[in-house]
């Protein structure tokens, strides 16, 4: 049973068998080093296997392939392992919606309005959320304004708030400059976030 499992020939079958599983792994540049050792390999097995000084070779060339096979499967499972703790901030991001964008009415003169619905659908509950406010007059942006949600600690997948901002108008005695300073669109966008991992 030695001398089998110690052959050239069953070391030769278990660097395939490696290369194959490393191969399904979609560890192809790791396979590749394989394969080009096993083609070394072949050629010492056929030259002469019972040749001890080049059976001790293929011996020799299987322990490096074994370290690489250790290495590579270590790093795969690390990288799982990794991607599984830490979720992606760009894909929790898309599943962050402002909704309801719209002004509503004020009893002040020089300040306008603006409500919008904040809603998580991610699977994480997220805070220091903040916002940027683009205020557009005709198509024109005219003013801009940055946002922190101190009030909301905490927003639970699956959770929606609702946020209230005002904006002041430059007051001028000329209606014209006034109105040209009154925005007739805004747009929102989430600046930044933290994700809570529990």
């Amino acid at each position: 049973m030695h001398k089998i499992i110690n052959s050239p020939i069953a070391i030769t079958l278990i660097v395939i068998v490696a290369a194959f599983v490393l191969a399904k792994q979609n560890k192809a540049h790791l396979a590749g080093e394989i394969q080009a050792t096993y083609d070394t390999i072949i050629a010492i097995a056929a030259d002469a296997t019972s040749d001890a000084e080049k059976t001790k070779a293929v011996q020799d060339l299987a322990e490096q392939l074994a370290n690489q096979i250790k290495v590579g499967f270590s790093s795969g499972w690390n990288n799982n392992e990794e991607s599984d703790e830490k979720p992606s901030y760009l894909e929790v991001r898309k599943q962050i919606k402002i909704e309801n964008l719209k002004e509503i009415p004020t009893q002040w003169e020089t300040r306008q309005s603006v409500i919008l619905t904040l809603e998580n659908e991610s699977e994480y509950p997220i805070k220091r959320i903040n916002l940027n406010l683009d205020y557009y007059k005709d198509g024109i942006l005219i003013d801009t304004k940055h946002k922190s949600l101190h009030n909301i600690k905490i927003l639970a997948p699956g959770e929606a708030t609702s946020v209230k901002e005002e904006r002041s108008i430059p007051k001028s005695d000329n209606p014209e400059e006034m109105e040209a300073f009154t925005f007739d669109s805004v747009k929102a966008n989430i600046t930044s976030f933290g994700i809570i991992e529990e």
